[in-house]
């Protein structure tokens, strides 16, 4: 006997419905649950310009949601696994890709990952966090973005790299000192920051989209901009580093305001050249700091600024999240009008196919384990049956 089944997403104008369908009784193993996949036409909801696509016979066919194919405002995904920006500190002293990166990242494509996110690289010379740490603020970049971008696209990936600015985590032997919102110690200890002037802000705005702009022509299809994990941006929206009392600090939607504004200028200067994703944090923020209310203003801002694909850092992908049952994923999915990337916790192949599956996530991110297992994707699909 079938039980279970799970609305389908129908996005655009390929339209295919998905269902759950598990056996009663059936163990809880990896290769219990699938999706039963059929072709309808005519169906689609306000996520215009995402689909699910597949090879289809006229008869219904069996695949795993994990790897189900993707398309993102044209952006082929060919499934949902995503290894997420993690860095690796081995580019060269000037911030230039080196070999040894293009090889990691292109490993990890080739083991059949759908979207590879380079690690964090820095906007400003002055904004760099560590030593190696890859840059994208000078044309001197693009050479070596652009043999990283072909490596991992020639591999059946889709590229996107991550854009930072350290904030309030700059590192003071390599730039001097520690701009942030406000005059507080850093939530990791070290130097207190200096409170940014205005000027100095719309400056940094310009920098992350003179980047974007830059790893566009270098060939990444999607361009992160990096707000979580109290760095930047991040700073600006937590409570407890922003202490601003001018349009950018004091209430939520001004705390956001900064992350918003780089968003909406890394989106008109890319334009239509790249998907643009942004990745948030709310596991790192105070308890009640940031309310489900707040977390649909801020979705809807950066859905507002030109965002294609969000993207939640979290301690747990299936936990519960506001004092309830409901992920943050699921939290996200009632109010987004596009596609989310949930990273956290995922790293066992049954968890994140049920993420996905369940509806908690669109796209499944593994960070420390497909850096102990750069052939995880090739594994989890043979796990998963997918």
């Amino acid at each position: 006997m079938l039980t279970g089944g799970v609305a389908v997403h129908t996005y655009g104008f390929s339209c295919i419905a998905v269902r759950t369908v598990m056996q009663e009784n059936l163990p809880c193993e990896p290769h219990a649950v699938r999706y039963r996949v059929s072709c309808i036409m005519g169906m689609s909801n306000h996520n215009a310009g995402t689909s699910i696509r597949g090879q289809l016979s006229p008869q219904e066919d069996t695949v795993s949601a994990l790897f189900s194919p993707i398309t993102v405002k044209g952006v082929d995904f060919r499934n949902r696994v995503v290894m997420p920006p993690m860095v690796t500190l081995v580019a060269d002293e000037q911030g230039c890709v080196t070999d040894e990166q293009i090889e990691h990242y292109a490993r990890r494509a080739r083991a059949g990952t759908g979207l590879i996110i380079v690690e964090a690289t820095c906007v400003q010379k002055k904004g760099r966090i560590w030593e190696r740490g890859l840059g994208a603020w000078s044309d001197d970049h693009i050479p070596g973005l652009t043999r990283l971008a072909k490596a991992i696209k020639e591999e059946g990936a889709v590229a996107s790299i991550q854009l930072v600015h350290g904030g309030p985590q700059t590192s003071v032997e390599l730039c001097g000192d520690r701009p942030g919102p406000s005059e507080v110690d850093p939530p990791r200890g070290g130097p207190r920051s200096r409170a940014l002037r205005v000027a100095e802000m719309l400056a940094i705005q310009d920098s992350f989209a003179a980047a974007a702009v830059r790893c566009a022509a270098a060939g990444f299809e999607m361009v992160e901009i990096h707000g979580a994990h109290d760095f930047l941006l991040d700073s600006f929206l937590s409570a407890a580093t922003n202490r601003r009392t001018d349009e950018y600090g004091g209430s939520f939607e001004k705390r956001m305001r900064m992350m918003v504004e780089t968003c909406t200028r890394a989106s008109r200067a890319i334009h239509d050249k790249a998907l643009l994703c942004c990745r948030f944090s709310l596991f790192n923020k105070e308890p009640g700091e940031v309310s489900p209310y707040d977390l649909g203003a801020l979705v809807g801002a950066l859905e507002g600024a030109g965002v294609g694909l969000l993207h939640a850092s979290t301690d747990g992908a299936l936990k519960g999240c506001f004092g309830s049952a409901k992920t943050i994923g699921q939290w996200i999915k009632h109010t987004a009008q596009v596609p989310i990337v949930v990273a956290g916790g995922l790293g066992n192949p049954a968890d994140a196919e049920r993420a996905v599956a369940g509806g908690h996530t669109d796209f499944a991110a593994v960070g420390q384990a497909m850096m102990d297992d750069p052939e995880w994707t090739q594994h989890a699909k043979a796990a998963l049956g997918g």
